[in-house]
């Protein structure tokens, strides 16, 4: 699920997934965007990918800023998927 979720972030960042997930922070992937322009456009990528594989109402975006990388959100993300699948 956290595979289909990162390919559903880069498609509505306008990226490919190595491009996002290449370990920059996410001021370095808002840069590259050629359809986000600001920081709520990234949790605006995120929410749509988790609604995408159908996981939107099982989690929280986590809080984190531009410093982050979107593997460090995206492990937020499948920490709290773990706890309410067990």
């Amino acid at each position: 699920m956290l595979a289909d979720l990162r390919t559903h972030v880069a498609r509505r960042l306008g990226l490919t997934e190595e491009e996002v997930f290449a370990g920059q922070p996410l001021s370095a992937v808002l840069v590259a965007s050629p359809s986000a322009i600001n920081s709520i456009d990234l949790l605006d990528a995120f929410a749509g990918a988790l609604a995408d594989v159908g996981v939107d109402d099982d989690v929280e975006l986590p809080t984190m800023t531009l410093d982050h990388t979107a593997e460090e959100v995206v492990s937020a993300l499948g920490k709290q998927l773990a706890t309410t699948s067990s």
